[in-house]
């Protein structure tokens, strides 16, 4: 009964927040509430979002486009602010937003500003607000911007002679080309381009305050002629006068690392607490630790680029923040520099200490983890135990083991319910490096590589079939750059055996290929995976994802195969007595998340992906079929309830649809509601197909790939989700709604507005996570 009462009142609160109380109900007498702002923007270089920006008051957060629900529900509250409910409302609601005459005049020169900065020395920002009768406010600005500067060329002075040569090796990648807007973020970008080249160079006290420009505009015709000046080092004294001198480079003296350092303990005991430190000397390096040392050193220096007589640069210094932090044996890895005073090499540059201050990570853990799972109303739950050792081998290595139990009530087509159970583990062994037989030495500091190994077991019971997996494979990770990451595995090694089928799935498939896909085999495959990554560098803004899989399986065994046996008779070889799969298989995941405002934020998904058998096993292996529906795919469609084609399944009671190719595009709108609560809809639409003949009359039929046929089989889910975001994970529930069916007829498969919706068009996916 409690939780009747919770849902009614968040559906009142969201009804009301609809069509409930006046938008102008906390607006006092003589006051107006901002109801619209406009821009008229005639920069075309300039988007009305990077003007909206500078803005300094902005009407309250819509979602759908028109709906103010979180001022909705700050007006539902009472006016008494002692009441716990009134408050609350408040709390997570919006106060409305009260037009403000000192704000207008602000952004006015806020935009103006902006403009300038960006090359519009002339453009005029006027405002225009009209008042209503109704106590709202709308406020216009026009944006007149007039020509834009841009850099008819650029000069160089450099006052220091020792650093002219640095500086003009690496002109051409200057940001200020000629025909350039005149734009202070350039400028800006050219300082701290300059600044970062020269750091890298060993000037360690270089600073982008040492360069500055000085612009002539009087040429006229809206050009600048632009001068890029650097001055010499200053150098401050007590009770002296600058000093003005050359940039001084920079060597490495000695390279510290201080492994397990407290910065508490530190600050606390002084000097006593460095004594505490025991040392060794590796590398060149020298290694202080307290207690004991965990690791091998050659883990440090291999994941280090400075070291004693190098130059000093900036470009290493980061790359080995980056190699330290992701070895996992750190809680936190802080690098600083000491100028050691008075001393210089024989070329005068000055000395540095390097000090690298590695706060130890607890080795050993352990997680253990309940869930509850509903995809498409199917109920279930699972329980896994997961053991993480960061330093198995004192080198770094990291060890991964992980078992997992799980069962799921599942709803047959009929309405009746069947259980199914699956179990099984995996471990996995990290290195820090590649394992090759010959030398990369630099391809560790370059790329951060790691090798893999992992064995794995899966037990699956449906009522069928019954189906074990066994796997070992060996593999390399590295990233070629922050976004961009690899992943090959030469190796990777399966045995699938399949040793119960139900009789009537089997005198379903005994007359097709299909059969093939459910008997005992083996794959021996080849895979490699690129990932372009943009979200953890984009913050609150928009960001991409793409992922592109390739794998090739069988090649390599059936021409060992082939030189020492024959086929005697056979179709098809054997190893071990186990059919082997050949096939090529290559797939594509793009995503797009597009931030609109706190409240509102899209997410777009397309996935094309195919599988081509040939060879020692003329269909794809079960395992490595596409298919579709569920709480991740097209949500309108219980898991391998869709497909292939327009084909139905009507022989068999269980959803086990796959195929060998795979079309899906996914648009979804998400907005924030109140507390944890966020709203969706979403629209899905894609299929499957089969590629080759499988011998079943009705699927070749329906569903083989055909180009002037398959648009015609593209299926069109509709639907909405609410959601429970907790910052760590997400709690979803999707209603999914068919809009258009692919085994209707054709010109009668749109559903909706041509037929009423019945339970059986509509499908409910729980589910942890955001689909994409």
């Amino acid at each position: 009964m409690k939780g009747h009462r919770v849902l009614l009142v968040v559906g009142l609160l969201i009804l009301v927040g609809l069509f409930g109380c006046r938008s102008t109900k906390y607006v006092p007498e003589g006051e107006y509430l901002l109801n619209k702002v406009e821009v008229d923007n005639q920069a075309k270089d300039i988007s009305n979002e990077e003007i909206k920006y500078y803005i300094r008051q902005k009407e309250n957060v819509k979602i759908l486009g028109f709906w103010r629900f979180h001022m909705g529900l700050y007006n539902l509250s009472g006016r008494d602010n002692s009441k716990g409910f009134n408050q609350w409302l408040r709390r997570i609601g919006e106060e409305p937003v009260l037009y403000d005459e000192l704000l207008k005049e602000k952004s006015n020169e806020q935009i103006s500003l902006f403009l300038k900065n960006k090359g519009y020395y002339n453009a005029q920002v006027s405002d225009t607000v009209v008042f209503y009768n109704n106590k709202k406010a709308k406020v216009r600005y026009t944006i007149n911007a007039g020509d834009r500067y841009s850099i008819n060329k650029l000069s160089y002075r450099i006052d220091d002679d020792s650093i002219r040569k640095y500086v003009y090796a690496d002109t051409a990648k200057t940001v200020l080309k000629s025909g350039a807007p005149f734009d202070a973020d350039l400028h800006d970008d050219e300082r701290k381009r300059i600044t970062q080249n020269m750091r890298n160079e060993g000037y360690y006290g270089f600073r982008k305050e040492y360069v500055y420009f000085l612009a002539d505009s009087a040429i006229g015709n809206y050009r600048v002629n632009d001068s890029l000046i650097i001055v010499k080092d200053r150098i401050q004294e007590a009770g002296k006068a600058d000093s003005i001198i050359s940039h001084r480079k920079y060597k490495i003296k000695d390279v510290y690392f201080m492994v397990g350092y407290d910065p508490q303990k530190a600050v606390r005991k002084g000097a006593d607490y460095m004594n505490q430190f025991d040392s060794l000397e590796y590398g060149g390096c020298k290694i202080l630790y307290a207690d004991n040392l965990e690791f091998r050193a050659d883990v440090l220096v291999n994941s280090n680029y400075i070291f004693p007589g190098d130059y000093y640069n900036q470009q290493l210094v980061e790359k080995t923040q980056l190699l330290l932090s992701e070895l996992q044996l750190f809680r936190f890895v802080n690098i600083r520099f000491k100028i050691v005073e008075g001393e210089s090499d024989s070329d005068g540059n000055g000395m540095l200490e390097c000090i690298i201050q590695l706060s130890s990570s607890k080795m050993q853990s352990y997680t253990v983890d309940l869930e509850g799972t509903n995809s498409s109303g199917n109920l279930g739950a699972a329980g896994s135990f997961r053991y993480k050792h960061k330093n198995f081998l004192r080198g770094g290595e990291v060890f991964d083991m992980r078992f997992r139990v799980a069962g799921e009530n599942q709803i047959a087509k009929d309405k009746s319910t069947f259980q199914t159970l699956e179990y099984g583990g995996d471990a996995t062994l990290t290195l820090p490096k590649f394992m090759v037989p010959f030398k990369v030495d630099n391809f560790r500091r370059r790329f951060n590589p790691r090798t893999n190994f992992t064995l794995s077991y899966n037990y699956q019971r449906r009522p069928d079939y019954t189906r074990t997996i066994a796997n070992g494979r060996f593999g390399y990770a590295w990233k070629s750059s922050p976004l961009v990451s690899h992943y090959l595995a030469p190796i990777d090694f399966s045995v699938i055996n399949v040793p119960y089928i139900h009789p009537d799935f089997k005198s379903n498939i005994d007359s097709t290929f299909l059969r093939y896909s459910y008997e005992d085999h083996l794959i021996s495959s080849t895979s490699y995976t690129f990932t372009y990554n943009e979200q953890s560098i984009a913050g609150n803004k928009n960001y991409h994802f793409l992922q592109a899989n390739i794998q090739s399986a069988g090649n390599i065994i059936d021409g060992v195969v082939s030189l020492f046996s024959s086929r005697d008779g056979e179709d098809y070889n054997e190893v071990l007595g186990i059919r082997y799969a050949q096939y090529i298989k290559a797939d594509i995941d793009w995503r797009y998340h597009m931030n609109v405002n706190r409240a509102n934020s899209f997410a777009y998904r397309l996935f094309v992906g195919a599988g081509y058998p040939y060879g020692n096993l003329t269909v794809l292996p079960f395992e490595k079929r596409y298919f579709s529906g569920g709480a991740n795919s097209i949500r309108a469609w219980p898991v391998r309830g869709l497909g292939p084609g327009s084909y139905e399944e009507t022989q068999l009671n269980y959803y086990n649809q796959t195929a060998d190719i795979k079309l899906e595009a996914n648009a979804e709108y998400r907005f924030k509601l109140f507390w944890l609560l966020e709203g969706a809809f979403f629209v899905d639409v894609g299929n499957i197909w089969t590629i080759r003949n499988s011998g079943h009359e009705e699927i070749d039929a329906k569903g083989l790939f055909k180009f002037d046929k398959f648009y015609k089989q593209i299926a069109v889910g509709v639907g909405t989700g609410a959601r429970l975001d907790f910052n760590y994970f997400v709690f979803r529930l999707d209603m999914g709604i068919k809009a258009r069916d692919p085994i209707l007829p054709e010109g009668q498969r749109w559903i909706l507005g041509r037929k009423a919706i019945t339970w059986d068009d509509m499908a409910f996916n729980f589910a942890i996570g955001y689909p994409f």
